[in-house]
């Protein structure tokens, strides 16, 4: 990114992929696989199609991607791939978030709320842990998504 420090807006989950930047002990992707799946991923159908995406960083917790277009450089997205390794159908991979930096910080704001408003629910017993599927899961531990502060 040309702002290094904007990435740190949006916590400790992500990892930068910007040149010149220091990779991290706990960063086990290769980091050219992300963007090769993109390119892999993204069908005529799809609303991205033909973009050109820079792949700027990834997030460790799951399989998105924030992305610059590089025709638009004020626009970002954040992309959750499948890693299918096949041209995808329909909407995926999905656009999680898509807009100028400050949509992108306000998305990640609306994640860390509602997993903290989870989380003090699960802690005084008003919400059984829930996995993604729908299941019983562990408690959530506030942190492993962004680090507040």
């Amino acid at each position: 990114m040309k702002d290094p420090d904007r990435l740190a807006e949006l916590g400790d989950d992500w990892c930068d992929l910007s040149e010149g930047s220091d990779l991290t002990e706990e960063c086990d992707r290769d980091h050219a696989s992300l963007s090769r799946e993109l390119r892999i991923e993204v069908h005529p159908d799809h609303p991205f199609f033909g973009a050109a995406l820079e792949v700027i960083a990834h997030r460790y917790s799951n399989d998105d991607v924030l992305c610059r277009h590089s025709d638009t450089p004020a626009r970002y997205s954040i992309i959750h791939l499948t890693w299918s390794k096949r041209e995808e159908i329909g909407s995926c991979p999905t656009i999680d978030a898509d807009g100028g930096w400050s949509h992108i910080v306000a998305y990640e704001d609306g994640i860390d709320a509602a997993l903290s408003a989870a989380d003090a629910l699960e802690q005084d017993g008003r919400r059984t842990p829930m996995g993604p599927a729908g299941t019983p899961s562990r408690p959530l531990r506030l942190g492993e998504h962004r680090h507040s502060g």
